[in-house]
C-alpha cells in the first residue's frame, strides 16, 4: 500500500480553512491589500509572500506578510522581492508566523515576537462601564472621532493621514467602533473580518480613562461581531492578562522586521 501524502498545510493551493493560522494569514494578506486599495496605493502578491503599501506615515500600515513557512520557500529570494517593492523612503513591517533566520543584513531591524492569541466563538460580553457608549463607525465624522483618538491614544503623533482615515474603509471588510464618556471620544476597537475569522485590532483608550475597563469593554465589541466566528489578535506581553479574562488562549508567538526609510547614505 502506498503511503499516504500528507501536505504540510501551506500549499498555494490548499483551502485556507486547514487550519486557524492559516486563516490567519491568508486574511491578513487580503486585508493588507484592501486597505492599500482604497488608499489608492498598490499590493502584489506571490505564492510565498504578500505585500501591500498604501503609502501610510503608519508603518504598521504598510505591511508584508509571509504566506510559506521559511523552510518551504526560498525566503532570501522573497525579501529581495520584498525589498524591491517597497520604495526606499517608506517604512514597513514584515511579518510571519513562524521563526525566520536573521535579517538584519537586508536592513531590517527585529521588533520581537508578539503573542497571537485566539477566543473561540461564543460568548457573552459583560455589561460595560457606567457612561460608556459604544458606537460602530458609520461615517466621516465618527470616522474622524476614531482616527483622532486612536492617534492620541496609543500615541502615534504625524499619524493622522492613516490609511484608516479614508472612507473607503467603512466600504469593506473592516468594522470599527469608538467609545464615548460624556459624548467624547475616548477609546476605540476594530475588528478585521475574512477567512471564518476576527482579527481584532486598533484596541486604544485615552491616557485619561484609562484602567476603568473601558478598552475591555471596546475589545469585547470587536471581538462578538461575528458571534459564530473565533476571534484572534496580536496582544502585547502587558496586554495578555486583561485578554486572557476574555477567555483568549495563547496561540504562538509571531515574528516581526521592521525595516525603517532608508537614507541617502545607507542606499547602495
Amino acid at each position: 500500500m502506498a503511503e499516504e501524502h500528507l501536505t504540510h498545510g501551506w500549499e498555494p493551493d490548499l483551502d485556507a480553512g486547514d487550519s486557524l493560522l492559516r486563516r490567519y494569514v491568508l486574511a491578513s494578506a487580503d486585508r493588507n491589500a484592501f486597505l492599500a486599495t482604497a488608499a489608492g496605493g498598490r499590493h502584489e502578491r506571490w505564492p510565498d509572500l504578500a505585500v501591500a503599501d498604501p503609502c501610510s506615515p503608519v508603518l504598521f500600515d504598510n505591511a508584508a506578510v509571509l504566506l510559506q513557512p521559511p523552510p518551504y520557500t526560498d525566503l532570501s529570494d522573497a525579501v529581495r522581492r520584498m525589498l524591491g517593492f517597497y520604495p526606499p523612503e517608506r517604512h514597513f513591517v514584515f511579518l510571519a508566523a513562524w521563526p525566520t533566520p536573521d535579517l538584519s543584513e537586508a536592513g531590517l531591524h527585529l521588533m520581537g515576537h508578539p503573542p497571537l492569541m485566539l477566543r473561540p466563538a461564543g460568548g457573552t460580553a459583560p455589561p460595560p462601564p457606567p457612561g460608556l457608549r459604544i458606537s460602530p463607525v458609520g461615517d466621516r465624522g465618527m470616522l474622524a472621532d476614531f482616527v483622532r483618538t486612536l492617534v492620541e491614544g496609543y500615541p502615534m503623533p504625524g499619524a493622522g493621514d492613516t490609511v484608516l482615515a479614508d472612507e473607503a474603509v467603512l466600504r469593506g471588510p473592516l468594522r470599527l467602533f469608538v467609545g464615548y464618556v460624556g459624548g467624547e471620544p475616548v477609546a476605540t476597537a476594530g475588528a478585521r473580518l475574512g477567512h471564518g475569522i476576527v482579527d481584532v485590532e486598533w484596541v486604544s483608550t485615552l491616557p485619561s480613562h484609562r484602567r476603568r475597563g473601558i478598552g475591555a469593554a471596546l475589545s469585547w465589541a470587536a471581538t462578538l461581531v461575528h458571534r459564530a466566528e473565533p476571534a484572534m489578535l496580536i496582544s502585547s506581553d502587558d496586554g495578555r492578562p486583561v485578554y486572557e479574562s476574555m477567555g483568549y488562549l495563547n496561540l504562538t508567538r509571531l515574528t516581526m522586521w521592521h525595516r525603517p526609510p532608508v537614507d541617502d547614505a545607507q542606499r547602495p
